[in-house]
């Protein structure tokens, strides 16, 4: 199942990096083009935190991508890996869409998604690790500092079928893949 996502998800960048310079429209002659403001820059980025069902620390990587020129609705896949004290670990990967109502500046934003975990909690000795799947959801804020961006992120995950709601606090560094002027 991992390779199936790595390979989905980098079709889906591939296609997203792309997109938008081939959609470029003609343009009447004697007319001047009108000059759209450019896409807002995808970013990848790390982050560390804490995982306080697990009571262990958090480190995960995510990718934002713009859906919207000015950057104000993003894809937001991620992951995180969780260090519970008691030894092992766990995977939680997650599908997300968030609304960062300042787009290209920043701001707060929130959001939600589809989220599975790959847990240890209640599992047996003849079956190590069990996969659930729920919903999240988000909260945060980011900002750019100099070439990069910072965010700061809570998230809430609901899984189906259990009293596991694992739920975590995190920051994090983003490296935007081109830079764009802030619209005022």
């Amino acid at each position: 199942m991992h390779h199936k996502f790595v390979r989905l998800f980098t079709a889906l960048v591939v296609l997203l990096v792309t997109l938008p310079g081939t959609l470029d429209a003609q343009v009447r002659r004697g007319r001047q083009a009108e000059e759209a403001p450019p896409w807002a820059p995808i970013a990848i980025g790390v982050k560390v935190g804490y995982d306080s069902s697990t009571n262990g620390e958090v480190l995960g990587a995510q990718v934002r991508i713009p859906v919207v020129r000015a950057g104000t609705i993003e894809l937001y896949p991620n992951l995180e890996i969780a260090w519970p004290p008691a030894g092992g670990k766990e995977y939680q990967y997650n599908i997300d869409a968030a609304w960062v109502p300042g787009g290209v500046r920043g701001g707060v934003f929130a959001g939600g998604g589809v989220g599975w975990r790959d847990s240890l909690i209640g599992t047996d000795l003849g079956n190590p690790r069990q996969t659930l799947i729920g919903f999240n959801a988000f909260g945060g804020g980011k900002t750019s500092i100099g070439p990069v961006q910072v965010e700061l992120v809570l998230r809430w995950t609901f899984l189906k079928d259990t009293q596991y709601q694992p739920n975590s606090a995190g920051i994090g560094v983003n490296l935007p893949l081109w830079n764009v002027a802030p619209q005022r």
